[in-house]
């Protein structure tokens, strides 16, 4: 991922992207337990990270509880909270026998 960055010129967005990209894809692993595909794309104004996997059900982020101690204790359910806080946008959609997971990082003003 740095090396295809550094040749977009992009090399000061790896840090928010892959984490991003490991919520993304541990998401698809644990629920979808499916091989999982990955695609970058540089478009102008902003990164687009595609996941792809053979689970038909969307990603859902989990709600956290109204009590902070059990979320203290919760030990899955903010991956995708982490990807919508970061991400532009995202969004999931159906690709033949899955689903495809997108979203958005926007490219920083230098």
């Amino acid at each position: 991922m740095h090396d295809q960055l550094g040749s977009w010129g992009l090399q000061d967005m790896p840090d928010v992207l892959e984490l991003v990209a490991s919520e993304a894809v541990t998401n698809a692993l644990i629920h979808a337990g499916s091989d999982v595909d990955v695609r970058l794309r540089a478009f102008p104004d902003h990164i687009r990270l595609e996941v792809r996997d053979s689970d038909t059900d969307p990603p859902v982020p989990s709600p956290l509880s109204l009590v902070e101690q059990e979320n203290a204790q919760a030990e899955h359910g903010r991956g995708l909270m982490s990807v919508e806080a970061l991400a532009e946008s995202w969004n999931s959609s159906p690709n033949g026998q899955g689903e495809t997971a997108s979203l958005e990082l926007p490219i920083p003003d230098y």
